[in-house]
């Protein structure tokens, strides 16, 4: 009788103790979109050693807990934080030590970054701009864009401009005297230096050529690098970016994370996709996956490049491009693809691949389909990215394949708008059909190839993907009206099934007891507001594993 009474109070006390589980924080005065099956909503959120255990009312919760350190969310919207399906959170930390040209459209802009960086910077010492997109300019002013123009704002610094498809370098004269450059220089393997017609430098480097510049630019140290991908982390958390999958990690990259996880330095998590035939994939397949290194890194996914992009003539595509091009070409070969297919696969490791062009996304599912039969993999989770052409009959294969879309709404606007100049009108109709990917799959997710695109804010990613146009204009007669998503496939592309994508759903995604407390606070309802005006919305609060990295909620 002793023995059973002592199990039973035992027994007691271990409920006592599990029911009384006090929490480090509770979040209250919010309208908590869950996500969850039932999408549910609460007002209030306790959060206990980076994970939600409860969720209510404010009066509830905070009388559950009194004393507890309390924060009022003041009615504002929370959401999950949001996951970017492609960014490169090392070369964002490099930019960050040049000027960002991303949102340049004039060069009188241009100029005066220039001008206001030189004078930080010694005499002959380097200044890099990052980021230049031609589709920002004026055709008049791009013309003027030369190594003289470049001369005559900072004569006595070596000057050099990354443009944002990393394929095109503008440098001054000093920077090319500096890298000893001269109208003899031989081409380069696999490049051009750019020489006007009487066979004078024009100061552009194309292709390989501009590896002549990155391989001179003074590199940083360790420390360096370190101090960058922690400040990158903190940027990236303003825009409500709780987690990035990054296709450019090697080695080094993943051990400097790991050292910004040690020190507590690293303010967002990252899902690291290795890549096909790269040292670090290789070392990893003799290892095997590694999951939620000290609950900010996972390193379990491959990816492969099939083709390019639209607008430089790189995308596959079943019709033939209405100008011929050098650039129209594959990026690998099917026998590739099979076999990074079924390493992946057969070590545990989920498989990417990169397919724009109708033509490539077909024989990327054709491939996947034929190994599938073959190999009988459970659970795979293949993620073909960008998507931008598909033909009718591929749509089902998405579907049968369990395939995970990844689409990149900022590219599909611009091949939206400017498809016609490459490829006959007619392949407008499959083009960008994300609501049609939706219903196959069940399943759609988003990305912004940072910092190799113009916008990397989530939010204005959900608003292209729910109004089908720019952020900054409005056009009439874009193709596909009907492949537009609600405002909740358009948020749960950046949060529930981007979690799905990287195998997380059980512990992120959504805000449930048990997940980690990965969440965003908005400047209004993203829910409730005219959807025009989604582009506006501020994030305002960011918190990841309980820890506030973002706040202008308090302030």
């Amino acid at each position: 009788m002793k023995l059973i009474q002592f199990v039973l109070i035992f027994s007691l006390l271990l409920l006592l103790t599990s029911c009384g589980k006090s929490p480090d924080t509770v979040y209250i005065n919010g309208v908590i979109y869950t996500l969850d099956d039932n999408n549910a909503t609460y007002e209030a959120m306790a959060v206990k050693d980076g994970k939600i255990i409860n969720l209510g009312s404010s009066n509830e919760l905070k009388e559950k807990y009194s004393g507890r350190n309390i924060v009022d969310l003041k009615g504002k919207c929370v959401i999950p934080g949001f996951t970017d399906m492609e960014g490169s959170l090392v070369e964002f930390a490099r930019n960050l030590n040049y000027i960002n040209l991303l949102g340049t459209g004039k060069l009188s802009d241009l100029a005066k970054s220039i001008e206001e960086k030189a004078k930080e910077k010694k005499n002959d010492s380097w200044i890099v701009g990052a980021g230049l997109n031609i589709l920002n300019f004026d055709i008049d002013e791009l013309n003027k864009l030369n190594r003289e123009y470049l001369d005559k704002i900072a004569p006595n610094h070596n000057v050099c401009i990354i443009f944002i498809t990393q394929d095109v370098v503008l440098c001054n004269s000093k920077a090319l005297n500096t890298l000893q450059i001269s109208s003899a220089t031989p081409d380069p393997k696999g490049g051009e230096i750019g020489k006007d017609e009487k066979g004078n430098l024009t100061g552009y480097l194309y292709d390989s050529a501009i590896n002549i510049v990155k391989s001179s630019l003074p590199d940083l140290s360790e420390d360096e690098y370190k101090m960058l991908v922690g400040k990158a982390s903190k940027e990236l958390a303003k825009y409500g970016i709780t987690e990035i999958h990054d296709r450019t990690v090697n080695t080094d990259a993943i051990n400097l994370f790991k050292k910004l996880i040690d020190s507590k330095e690293l303010s967002i998590k990252v899902y690291s996709i290795l890549t096909f035939n790269d040292k670090a994939f290789e070392d990893y397949l003799q290892k095997g996956p590694e999951i939620n290194y000290g609950n900010h890194l996972s390193v379990r996914s491959v990816s492969l490049d099939y083709d390019g992009a639209l607008i430089l003539n790189g995308a596959q595509m079943k019709d033939d491009y209405l100008k011929k091009s050098e650039n129209n070409f594959a990026y690998t070969t099917h026998e590739d693809i099979e076999t990074a297919f079924k390493k992946a696969l057969d070590n545990k490791f989920q498989f990417c691949i990169k397919a724009v062009g109708d033509k490539a996304v077909s024989n990327s599912l054709n491939i996947i389909d034929t190994i599938l039969k073959e190999k009988k993999y459970e659970n795979h989770r293949t993620v073909l990215e960008y998507a931008e052409f598909i033909s009718p009959e591929d749509l089902k294969k998405f579907g049968e394949l369990k395939i995970i879309p990844c689409v990149r709404p900022e590219v599909s606007i611009t091949n939206l708008e400017a498809y016609k100049q490459f490829v006959p009108a007619q392949n407008g109709n499959n083009l960008a059909l994300w609501n049609s990917l939706l219903k196959f799959t069940g399943y759609i997710t988003a990305g912004s190839n940072f910092p190799y695109s113009n916008i990397i804010n989530p939010i204005q990613m959900i608003y292209i993907l729910v109004n089908r146009q720019p952020i900054d204009t409005l056009i009439q007669g874009l193709p596909g009206t009907n492949q537009i998503l609600s405002v909740a496939d358009a948020v749960k592309a950046y949060t529930k099934y981007a979690a799905y994508a990287g195998f997380e759903e059980e512990f992120k995604g959504t805000l449930e007891i048990n997940k980690y407390a990965d969440f965003v606070v908005l400047s209004e309802d993203i829910f409730k507001i005219d959807t025009k005006k989604i582009k506006d919305l501020n994030v305002i609060y960011t918190v990841v594993n309980g820890n506030a990295v973002y706040d202008a909620l308090n302030k």
